[in-house]
């Protein structure tokens, strides 16, 4: 029997086929494979589904410290624990401890490699796949992007507290 992935692997490639289209939005391939049965959900992907909602949320979850820099108030670490995964969250300002901190940064720094990489691995892909267009680009430097967004959180961060001041007179 086929894994859940290749299962969608499977319904993904027979919808690509009927289509013929040159993208797929995602919403009409779940709705036809949901009127198509090709996809069932099975008692675990409820706990599944509802994982994914709650990590969600807690992702959105940020603060603001009293320089302006926001933050996600709670942290992920996944430790493999007598072969099984286990999942901790814990508050960035009072919960955890150094060592829960510190893998949690190494998880999150080795997350982000590992999307940079298959990102410029698909970039080198279409540059091969299509060499008479003009170079795909994806620069491996970061700095000034960060800098950007710290810049634009920061003016954001001011303009709410002049606003705040300005109301209390």
């Amino acid at each position: 029997m086929a894994t859940i992935n290749e299962q969608w692997i499977l319904a993904w490639n027979e919808y690509e086929t009927l289509t013929s289209a040159k993208a797929i939005n995602y919403n009409d391939f779940i709705t036809w494979a949901l009127e198509n049965d090709k996809w069932k959900p099975r008692p675990q992907d409820i706990r599944s589904l509802a994982k994914k909602e709650v990590g969600a949320a807690l992702r959105q979850l940020m603060r603001i410290d009293e320089r302006g820099v926001t933050y996600r108030a709670k942290q992920v670490v996944k430790i493999l624990e007598d072969g099984n995964q286990l999942t901790f969250v814990f508050d960035i300002d009072t919960g955890g401890t150094d060592n829960l901190r510190r893998k949690a940064i190494r998880q999150r720094r080795d997350a982000v490699a590992a999307d940079i990489f298959r990102a410029r691995s698909d970039v080198d892909h279409m540059n091969f796949k299509f060499p008479t267009e003009e170079p795909y680009q994806f620069p491996l430097d970061f700095s000034e992007d960060y800098e950007e967004r710290r810049a634009e959180e920061r003016m954001k961060w001011q303009a709410k507290q002049s606003e705040e001041r300005r109301k209390l007179g």
